[in-house]
């Protein structure tokens, strides 16, 4: 994980583990400063160190005080944003007695508190607290500058040598107040825009992405709407940008199964229309579900009739679309026992038949229609074919071309019916029943 990565997730933490972690690293600086500034100081006759040691156990003391709070406030899981105030106070405090210490008009350490408001702003993610920091920070500096000013505050009290004092003339306090405080309401006010900045543009980023989802949730709606009309091949095609492979027209094999319900149209002048239309959506519903598993492409549903391609819009090879196809067909022949099961149990005393027919040959495929309406379709002799295998075939059975048998006849058992002459088809057809 890099820096950038482990701050983004910095600052999604709760604001009493952010306090817990910036006191921890607070403590630890403090004690680093401590020790140092005994050792730096201790042998010169600049600074009251009995003074400076106390002060700075005193900051030891408080910031590891709030390091402790803010641990137990992080470790129960709760926001505690009181603990981002409490560190205010209590830093800040420190912060303002060493300032005070070392001269409010001449340490530079009054530059930290603007830092202070940035850090408050950003790292808090939060502009309250840092109006806290930057009200805080301003009114106590005042406070303590304007009490020294009068003499109610010692200026300096741990310096010993006393050169100070020459900086507390008026010229010299008002240019550093208009300096600091310019640094100050500057440091302020950019950290606050850059957190409007980063919340703005998060909103925006949510906003964008919630219109995204609803957009993409959209096009699901209306891609499986439109699946129940075109063929889901076609569909997929153009979804993926591969218009040229639906949009124009080509000569290409294909395997062409038809099918049809046996005296349909007397079944249905015997059946109650409520009892028929239930009867039709269940059996598309499993025709097309055992289609799709085969990844066959239903071209037409017409009527009780349904027409299904194989090796277009997607092709493998022509082995492997016959041996879908013909599978695809007995699974059908087998679904059809079942639902006649289930009509039966449910009253209906019709028994439905369907015949099947399958023929693999050259036609021609793409969209065909006017220029306000079009349809992908597969035409020619070879498709006629088909329908007439299906037309001829026995109920309950499935009847292929010579040229699907050869496809298939190493791995399916088929039975040689003989050649028979064919509406429309010039040339003798030898067909073939699977068992």
């Amino acid at each position: 994980m890099t820096l950038v990565d482990r701050f983004i997730e910095v600052n999604s933490w709760t604001a009493s583990r952010k306090t817990a972690l910036l006191s921890g690293f607070g403590l630890v600086a403090q004690i680093g400063a401590s020790t140092i500034a005994h050792f730096a100081y201790a042998s010169t006759a600049k600074m009251n160190m009995p003074l400076v040691d106390q002060l700075m156990g005193v900051f030891v003391l408080v910031i590891a005080a709030n390091f402790a709070i803010s641990l137990l406030a992080a470790r129960s899981g709760k926001e505690a944003r009181w603990t981002a105030y409490f560190y205010i106070l209590c830093y800040g405090t420190c912060l303002l007695s060493a300032i005070h210490g070392l001269g409010t008009w001449s340490s530079p350490m009054i530059a930290i508190f603007p830092l202070v408001v940035i850090l408050c702003v950003l790292y808090y993610d939060d502009i309250r607290v840092g109006w806290f920091a930057f009200l805080y920070g301003l009114l106590s500096i005042s406070a303590v500058g304007l009490m020294e000013v009068v003499g109610v505050l010692p200026y300096a009290p741990v310096l010993v040598d006393r050169t100070v004092d020459a900086q507390r003339s008026a010229g010299w306090i008002v240019g550093l107040i208009s300096t600091v405080m310019g640094i100050f309401v500057f440091c302020f006010a950019f950290s606050v825009l850059v957190v409007m900045a980063r919340r703005r543009q998060s909103r925006l980023l949510q906003d964008a992405h919630a219109k995204l989802s609803e957009q993409t949730r959209q096009l699901e709606r209306n891609n499986n709407l439109l699946r129940r009309y075109v063929p889901a091949q076609v569909v997929d095609a153009i979804a993926n940008s591969q218009t040229e492979t639906v949009a124009g027209h080509e000569r290409r094999k294909l395997t062409l199964f038809f099918s049809d319900l046996v005296g349909f149209t007397e079944i249905s002048e015997r059946m109650e229309p409520e009892d028929l239309s239930r009867i039709l959506n269940e059996y598309f519903t499993e025709m097309t579900a055992i289609a799709d598993r085969h990844n066959g492409t239903i071209d037409e549903l017409m009527g009780d009739a349904i027409l299904i391609l194989f090796g277009a819009p997607q092709a493998t090879n022509d082995a492997d679309h016959a041996l879908r196809a013909v599978r695809m067909a007995v699974q059908m022949q087998a679904a059809v026992d079942r639902l006649n099961a289930k009509w039966g149990a449910d009253g209906i005393d019709e028994i439905f038949r369907v015949r099947m027919g399958i023929n693999t040959g050259v036609a021609t495929i793409g969209n065909f229609g006017s220029s306000g309406r079009m349809k992908y379709a597969a035409l020619g002799k070879h498709v006629n074919l088909a329908a007439r295998l299906q037309a001829m075939c026995e109920p309950g059975k499935v009847l292929i071309s010579h040229s699907t048998q050869l496809l298939i006849h190493d791995q399916i058992p088929c039975q040689q019916k003989g050649e028979t002459t064919l509406k429309g088809i010039q040339r003798p057809v030898m067909t073939y029943e699977v068992l």
